[in-house]
């Protein structure tokens, strides 16, 4: 099915128009494009996720496997149970956009996914960068996230191998279990051998959520005043516990001259956010003190679990500096003093 049918039946449109491609996806795996759709008194746009399976895949760093390339192509179908099944719990505090649609083909393996725009809904800008004070509303967003989808361990009816359904048992597009080839490039040292003792710490967390997996600022939405915001790509959502994201997001959001003098105050504000999310759906203050303090005492070890991909699959990266390199050494301490 051609996309323009598609869209058609799905908004019962009269005319669907392509407009602009709005980004490529990851190694040629298809494009994101914005379409305009009539449908009589209503014109809009909306935007069209585009997966297609390419016949040769190519990666800028050289990082490509029959694993890497199963690995992406779960992603698309764990956006897309997402979109289905999960996103219609999101708050207004934890906006995304609304899903019109899925389309999967069993025979080309192609995928779509009709996607509310965003930039029509006024919250068109984008940044690779942040003030200190302009990550308060991202981490709002987090806080609300991961208070709406607290699990805590054997106090739900579901057994834990069920949950949570159609995402990924394990969020984040960098954890240990499938980034072993990244592992066995780092150099030999501490973080190295520690790297399966950080992972199972995070692992074996007693209030779990879900993560969204790649929440780094260029996948947040804004609106003009900077005040409201939403997040797109969730092909890495899964379960996990929140500073895995508030790690990551940091860390993509902030210069390291910021994250020097600010991180205190930004966990500080996050962690207060949070505590009114779980009571905020009914949970009382006693557990929202207890995932705090759990929480609080992984954050270094979930910013060491970022840095092992790092140090494994590019350490020349901008993001392998003195400040992640710190953190990391503190999370290690911590670790080895424990245990």
């Amino acid at each position: 099915m051609i996309p323009d049918i598609f869209i058609k039946r799905q908004l019962n449109a009269q005319h669907v128009s392509y407009l602009t491609r709005i980004q490529s996806l990851w190694s040629g795996y298809g494009e994101i494009a914005k379409y305009q759709v009539n449908s009589g008194e209503q014109t809009k746009t909306v935007i069209l996720k585009h997966i297609k399976i390419p016949d040769s895949v190519t990666h800028i760093r050289g990082w490509h496997s029959e694993l890497a390339h199963q690995r992406k192509v779960k992603s698309y179908h764990v956006e897309a149970a997402w979109y289905q099944h999960w996103a219609s719990r999101c708050s207004d505090e934890c906006r995304v956009a609304d899903c019109y649609g899925v389309y999967f083909s069993e025979e080309t393996g192609n995928q779509y996914l009709l996607l509310e725009d965003l930039d029509e809904a006024g919250l068109a800008n984008r940044h690779t960068q942040l003030a200190v004070e302009d990550c308060l509303v991202c981490l709002n967003w987090l806080a609300y996230f991961h208070g709406s989808f607290l699990h805590p361990v054997g106090q739900q009816s579901l057994p834990e191998s069920d949950w949570p359904q159609g995402l990924w048992p394990t969020g984040t597009y960098w954890h240990l279990a499938t980034r072993q080839d990244e592992w066995r490039a780092m150099e030999d040292g501490l973080l190295k051998q520690k790297a399966n003792a950080i992972s199972e710490c995070l692992l074996k967390s007693n209030y779990r959520t879900l993560v969204h997996g790649d929440a780094k600022v260029a996948n947040f939405c804004f609106s003009e005043d900077g005040r409201q915001v939403a997040a797109v790509d969730f092909q890495y959502v899964g379960m996990g516990i929140g500073v895995q994201d508030v790690a990551y997001f940091l860390g993509s959001a902030l210069s390291e001259e910021d994250l020097n003098t600010a991180l205190p105050y930004l966990l500080e504000h996050y962690f207060a956010e949070l505590a009114q999310a779980i009571v905020a759906r009914g949970e009382s203050q006693d557990l929202a003190t207890a995932v705090l303090e759990e929480w609080q005492s992984l954050f270094t070890l979930a910013w060491a679990d970022f840095h092992r991909f790092i140090a494994g699959w590019c350490p020349d990266h901008k993001k392998n500096n003195a400040f992640s390199r710190a953190i990391t050494a503190q999370a290690l301490a911590e670790l080895t003093a424990e245990y």
